[in-house]
């Protein structure tokens, strides 16, 4: 299949935010509050607490993104693209983007907003950043034209300011001022359980020593990537079980995965997340049922 055409059919898939999309949601996000994670087809974000009790955080999820302003500078008036779901005034906040435009907060106190498919669905690659008094500027502008027939399908945040950009194949560094590299481009997963036409990155995160650990949606596993480029296994899933989100914290690798990730919500997306602990070992933490998605008053509906 030709590269252009690919995208415009993957991408086009995240331009779908009140409708039913073509990918399930990759948002996933870890602090001493526990794991916060959303749940496409339920149309829920839902918190699982550090003593492992489940509840519904949000039930009105439009976005496939999530991430966490630590500091909670933007307040919901400030917003345009995306939608601050926890009340002003409390900190961590938990920030949702529309459709399939990958977000994050910077350490830099910035938010960055990767779009991927204009309104009449042409691909328009680039990034935006929103800065927390709400001004917009359009952000490294040679990134775009860089990837443009990869399109952006994640984003993450370093210590040290770094951005994180996945795309289908690879992954990309970009500092502040919008100069970037190439950390990996072709991304070769070695004895891939392949189900899409590419790895198709999604979501991912770097840890404090600038390690990159990614969903390979398209091969089922998450792969960790050096800062030479070096490319690695760490987590594979099952049939038909999909990697979408990463999140890291203290050493610890959570994992959104989701049912036929690579297929149709009609085929039954129900997500799951699982820890990979820096020992190695994989506990499934928690599983969502159809029953519980039922429950859920906003959840798609198929027709």
């Amino acid at each position: 299949m030709n590269a252009q055409i690919l995208v415009l059919l993957v991408l086009a898939g995240f331009t779908l935010s009140t409708r039913v999309s073509g990918h399930p949601g990759s948002g996933i996000v870890v602090d001493s509050r526990g794991v916060f994670f959303q749940d496409s087809a339920a149309r829920t974000i839902w918190h699982l607490d550090p003593q492992g009790k489940l509840s519904v955080f949000y039930d009105k999820m439009g976005g496939h993104w999530m991430t966490l302003d630590t500091r909670g500078q933007f307040a919901r008036s400030s917003l345009k693209l995306v939608e601050r779901i926890t009340p002003a005034g409390i900190s961590p906040a938990l920030i949702v983007a529309d459709g399939g435009a990958p977000i994050t907060v910077n350490s830099d106190g910035n938010l960055y907003y990767g779009l991927n498919v204009s309104d009449t669905g042409k691909v328009s690659v680039g990034m935006t950043k929103i800065s927390p008094d709400g001004k917009q500027v359009r952000f490294a502008p040679d990134l775009a034209g860089a990837i443009e027939r990869l399109g952006i399908t994640g984003l993450a945040s370093s210590q040290d300011g770094t951005l994180y950009v996945a795309c289908l194949t690879g992954v990309m560094k970009v500092k502040t001022n919008g100069t970037f590299t190439t950390l990996v481009n072709p991304v070769v997963v070695k004895d891939c359980d392949q189900d899409a036409p590419t790895p198709f990155l999604r979501g991912l995160d770097v840890d404090s020593n600038g390690i990159v650990y990614a969903a390979a949606t398209g091969c089922r596993c998450v792969v960790k990537i050096s800062a030479d480029g070096t490319v690695g296994p760490v987590l594979k899933a099952e049939r038909p079980w999909s990697p979408t989100g990463v999140a890291v914290r203290d050493g610890d690798v959570f994992v959104l995965e989701y049912t036929n990730a690579n297929g149709a919500l009609s085929e039954g997306w129900l997500p799951r997340v699982r820890k990979v602990a820096r020992n190695g070992q994989v506990t499934t933490l928690v599983t969502i049922s159809e029953e519980q998605q039922r429950q859920q008053p906003n959840r798609h509906t198929i027709r």
